[in-house]
């Protein structure tokens, strides 16, 4: 059993990149409006406080509006005073450019601020006695506000991009380590599965949701465990109740055998024949109920092969996690099949991977098409108007029975492998 955490690790990482991604996008919207707003107001101060200075230079007079040169002269070259009829008063508009934007602004001397290109206007009305007596009208440049909001920008993108990552390979990280503990779990299931069902994870009181998950899975295999054991107590008891009735049907049909005539002589051997199927089928039941009682060894694969009456393999002393009698029910119906479907005696392949070990049947026959690989062992499927469907269906229960499998694999050519854990 193995855990596919790669997909798991890669939505993961892919919503902590989504996440930080679209943090990172607000972080740097937030931030770059903050100092834009913060720069606005910046410059509307010092534009605000250039034109007041300038407006308090302004003195009326009975001869017209005056500028006290002392004062002015601390004043920046970027501020101009015209007087009531749009004549300059103080400043220099030596620029054809400037010079039109500035005498626009002038000339409807309303208090406002205006942007054009990347230089801010502020026009200023200037009032002495309740009568508007000249306009003041300052310029700061946008260049040094646009260049910080710039180096910001790129300084908050070069952040959020590291963020971005750094948030991303954090989540990578620690889904990679959560996840190796879920594997790590499914490692030791698996183990269990086939070695020791009796094992649990056992993670102690608190912890966190991985401890919780192996509290969980343990109580879930304590209650499979308990399941399966009355079962194989039923099924122990049952096979035991059924051995008497069967040894006194095996009895009396022999004794009717011999004083029979031929033509009762047929019947009578068919129920013996049936009587002692029977009788090998209750033997393997209780060999498999004493061997998960721990009352049958496992047998090894010469053993196996003795029984079937197959050749020796170069794996003859490995020992099976199995007793033979449900292994020998599972491969019959595969060899009796092989010899029917493949028009000669199957052959039979011996073969290790990891700790189990693949026992393989072939024939020559037709063998199992791709979409049949599931439906030959369900129940009641077969291919001969005689057959009962069931041949292969118990070979299967009786391989996982044993603590192993039995797969079909497509053709041409049948083959079929029982999978058994080895010790």
């Amino acid at each position: 059993m193995a855990v596919t955490s790669g997909s798991l690790r890669a939505r993961m990482a892919a919503t902590a990149l989504l996440v930080s991604t679209v943090t990172a996008f607000l972080l740097v919207v937030g931030v770059q409006q903050l100092l834009a707003t913060s720069n606005d107001a910046t410059a509307h101060s010092r534009l605000t406080s250039r034109a007041q200075a300038a407006a308090a230079t302004v003195v009326r007079t009975p001869q017209g509006i005056r500028v006290l040169e002392q004062q002015s002269r601390v004043l920046d070259q970027n501020v101009w005073i015209f007087d009531d009829r749009g004549r300059l008063v103080d400043g220099d508009l030596s620029q054809p450019a400037l010079s039109r934007t500035v005498r626009a602004l002038a000339a409807s001397p309303a208090r406002r601020q205006v942007n054009v290109g990347d230089t801010a206007f502020y026009v200023l009305p200037v009032t002495r006695g309740g009568s508007h007596v000249a306009t003041v009208v300052a310029a700061e440049s946008l260049e040094p506000y646009e260049g910080s909001e710039r180096h910001s920008l790129w300084l908050s993108l070069l952040l959020g991009a590291a963020t971005v990552v750094v948030a991303t390979v954090a989540a990578w990280v620690a889904a990679t380590r959560s996840l190796r503990q879920v594997q790590a779990m499914a490692d030791l299931a698996d183990d269990w599965r086939e070695h020791d069902t009796g094992a649990r994870f056992d993670p102690g009181p608190g912890g966190d949701e991985i401890a919780h998950l192996g509290r969980t899975l343990d109580l879930m295999l304590d209650r499979i465990v308990e399941a399966l054991s009355a079962e194989r107590r039923l099924t122990d008891e049952i096979a035991h109740e059924l051995r008497t009735p069967l040894a006194v049907v095996l009895a009396e049909a022999d004794l009717a055998r011999r004083a029979a005539t031929p033509d009762q002589r047929e019947g009578l051997d068919a129920i013996h024949a049936a009587a002692t199927r029977m009788r090998a089928s209750v033997d393997t039941m209780l060999a498999v109920a004493r061997a998960h009682a721990g009352s049958a060894e496992g047998a090894t694969v010469g053993e196996l092969m003795a029984t079937l009456g197959l050749p020796s393999t170069s794996y003859d002393d490995v020992v099976l996690a199995a007793p033979a009698s449900p292994l020998v029910a599972s491969l019959r119906p595969l060899l009796d099949n092989a010899e029917r479907h493949g028009g000669g005696p199957g052959r039979i392949e011996v073969s290790r991977e990891g700790r189990s070990l693949v026992i393989a049947v072939l024939d020559d026959g037709p063998g199992v098409a791709e979409e049949d690989l599931d439906d030959v062992f369900r129940p009641g499927h077969t291919t001969r108007p005689d057959g009962s469907g069931l041949g292969l269906a118990l070979a299967r229960r009786m391989a996982r029975t044993a603590g192993g499998d039995l797969v079909a694999r497509p053709g041409p050519g049948g083959r079929f492998e029982v999978r058994v854990p080895a010790r």
